[in-house]
């Protein structure tokens, strides 16, 4: 989600505009500008680190990290970083059942594979292609071959869902390494921001 300078300065100016002003109203463009800036690189580094991590599959997970409309409260400007829930899991990782870790405390407490985790398990293996070797491919599938194709899919989903319970969910720590490589960036660039802006206001 990286953005252009051209484009963050069109959103401070219209975060701007909405909070209204007056002739002495200080106008912080350039400390907002930088902000939304920073935004946009933190969402990018963080969909490249979870892009780049060795995952099973993310679905659409690094396409659903975004950013939220700006809010100011008082004398305080903040952007939420949305996502999907299940992102939380893939960077504080999930303990299994028999191994793994979490610096989260997080955890699964049986091997039961719930319907919910067995149709995104099915979805995945559907999207990637995997297909089930313990059946003759050939056209016109009978109905024998038909029963025997679902049974090994079924296995087969159910197999690699009880497999993450047991071992667990890898911490990939892609938000975490985000955040923590954008703060050397973040006071420094306000604060040159800032700068600017009083020099603006004053002149």
């Amino acid at each position: 989600m990286s953005i252009s300078k051209a484009q963050a300065e069109a959103l401070a100016e219209g975060f701007l505009d909405t909070l209204g002003s007056t002739k002495d109203t200080f106008r912080p463009k350039n400390l907002y500008t930088e902000l939304f800036l920073l935004v946009g690189e933190l969402i990018e580094q963080a969909q490249d680190n979870l892009n780049d991590a060795d995952l099973v599959d993310t679905g659409n997970g690094s396409e659903s990290i975004v950013a939220d409309e700006p809010i100011k409260n008082g004398g305080v400007l903040s952007v939420d970083v949305l996502m999907n829930f299940y992102l939380q899991f893939h960077n504080k990782g999930v303990k299994g059942t028999r191994s793994g870790s979490s610096r989260a405390g997080y955890s699964f407490k049986n091997e039961i594979v719930s319907r919910k985790m067995y149709k995104a398990i099915n979805d995945w293996i559907k999207r990637s292609g995997i297909s089930t070797r313990t059946v003759k491919k050939y056209k016109g599938y009978g109905k024998h071959e038909t029963r025997r194709k679902q049974i090994a899919e079924y296995d087969k989903t159910y197999a690699v869902a009880r497999a993450i319970k047991m071992r667990g969910i890898k911490d990939t720590g892609f938000l975490d390494k985000a955040i923590t490589s954008m703060q050397a960036k973040i006071e420094d660039r306000l604060g040159v921001a800032l700068i600017a802006d009083i020099q603006d206001g004053l002149s």
